[in-house]
């Protein structure tokens, strides 16, 4: 006994022990966490022997028969065996680095969320546990970066593996509380983005449920995550662009905005077509007018119900013709394009000595994508142009002139309802011309020329006008 004594008291001098060690009375079976260089005192009472798996990691020292001092050297994880008098115990030894823990410490009070914990490993801190909602999610991620400068100047890594306990949960039910979507099913995969699964009436619906999923499945969204669209449609739907190409002259121009601008209303009777009077003539409205309502009920746009009547003695008159009228049928999302004219071949230089011919296309072009939202309206995106000849400005290769283009072009993206129309102008085109009337020879005259000759000037200005209705057709 008095050798144990004395072994005792030379392992706790080399231990280094300098203050009186932290005491703590464990179940069997239980952890014990100890810092590097730092002991714990462990109460053992009827103490008979022990013994450590790893002593590289923990030291320990029986102190008499009721103690047991475990000393941290390095970081790890070991077992501890205790025999007494009543059997035997079995404990865990944690040892941590001081710095790491003091890492773990600082970002576990930090967190005011249930249900997580921190856990320390070597070299880094991992954040366990699982969230009710994704704004914790979002909150426990805000918080968990505040700490990566610490981490990474004591060169440790902070591993946030939380998880959502039902992500998918309030859009779910949002989509189970409508016939049209009760049977789409919404789950994250394993590279965090949403997969969107089952059957919708139609292509708008669909285009609903994945505005909804994309607003309210944000925070479940990886930073590089994506929607991924996997709905069944049980119609099909396509979008049919009626377009009408008309040429308008300046005087056509002119009537057009005065027409427009001057229609009249005429009220009628209750169930009887509503008129609109355009100088002396009366023609009849080509869109219902919803009746007047409340402050902010929207009615009809009566510039756009007099347009088609207007257009009509346009063309009529003689100030415009139409160019073309396509009909263009195509899927939700897809392009569709028309050229009216045609293409000329363009000398290009393919090496040393050796040409090719490429073809650029001129004329009238138009290219359409429209694509279905989730209310029923049909978003536009349309780039119409107009190209034309220039020989004036055109290029002399060999004998042969190729032409420059005169072009004009415009994009933009219009939303209307199916069956609105849509009206675009302002690609104008001007031509000017010189007429010379002379007399033979006398005209010729270097002095007395101009007395025997005239010059009459005549200026065109045409403005290519696009209307298109986009129409959703389902079967």
């Amino acid at each position: 006994m008095h050798y144990l004594l004395r072994a005792t008291l030379g392992v706790l001098a080399a231990a280094g022990i300098a203050s009186a060690p932290l005491s703590v009375t464990a179940a069997s079976g239980t952890s014990v966490t100890v810092r590097t260089g730092q002991s714990i005192v462990v109460q053992t009472p009827g103490l008979l022997r022990v013994a450590v798996g790893d002593g590289k990691i923990a030291g320990v020292v029986p102190i008499g028969t009721s103690e047991i001092v475990v000393n941290g050297k390095s970081f790890g994880r070991t077992t501890l065996f205790v025999w007494t008098n009543v059997g035997r115990r079995d404990y865990v030894v944690t040892v941590t680095e001081q710095a790491l823990d003091d890492l773990r410490r600082m970002i576990q009070s930090a967190i005011a969320i249930p249900g997580v914990h921190v856990d320390e490993f070597p070299g880094s801190i991992v954040v366990n546990g699982t969230v009710s909602s994704g704004d914790d999610l979002v909150q426990l991620a805000d918080i968990v970066s505040h700490f990566d400068p610490i981490a990474a100047s004591n060169k440790y890594s902070i591993v946030n593996a939380v998880t959502v306990a039902h992500p998918m949960g309030g859009l779910q039910n949002l989509l189970a509380s409508s016939p049209a979507t009760a049977n789409v099913t919404v789950e994250r995969n394993a590279t965090g983005g949403i997969i969107v699964s089952g059957t919708v009436p139609d292509r708008a619906t669909a285009e609903m449920v994945l505005a909804n999923v994309k607003a309210l499945g944000g925070p479940s969204l990886a930073a590089d995550g994506k929607v991924i669209d996997r709905l069944q449609t049980a119609t099909t739907s396509q979008v049919d662009v009626k377009v009408y190409v008309l040429e308008i002259d300046d005087t056509g121009l002119k009537n057009l905005g005065i027409q427009l601008q001057a229609a009249t209303y005429q009220p009628t009777t209750p169930g009887s077509s509503p008129t609109f009077t355009l100088g002396q003539a009366i023609f009849p409205v080509v869109e219902s007018v919803v009746g007047i309502g409340k402050a902010l009920t929207i009615g009809s746009f009566f510039r756009t119900t007099t347009l088609a009547p207007t257009l009509n003695l346009i063309l009529t008159s003689g100030h415009a013709k139409i160019l073309s009228s396509p009909d263009l049928v195509t899927l939700p999302g897809h392009k569709a394009n028309f050229l009216v004219g045609g293409q000329i071949p363009i000398p290009v230089s393919t090496g040393p000595q050796q040409v090719s011919i490429d073809y650029k296309e001129f004329g009238v072009k138009l290219e359409i994508t429209p694509t279905i939202l989730g209310n029923g309206d049909v978003e536009t995106i349309i780039a119409p142009e107009v190209s034309n000849l220039d020989f004036a400005d055109g290029v002399t290769l060999n004998g042969f002139v190729v032409p420059a283009l005169k072009t004009s072009k415009l994009s933009t993206d219009v939303i209307t309802k199916s069956g609105e129309s849509i009206v675009m102008g302002g690609l104008l085109s001007r031509v000017e011309q010189r007429t010379i009337n002379k007399i033979p020879l006398l005209g010729d005259l270097p002095i007395l020329g101009p007395l025997f000759r005239s010059t009459s000037y005549q200026t065109a200005k045409t403005d290519v006008v696009f209307v298109m209705t986009p129409t959703i057709l389902t079967r």
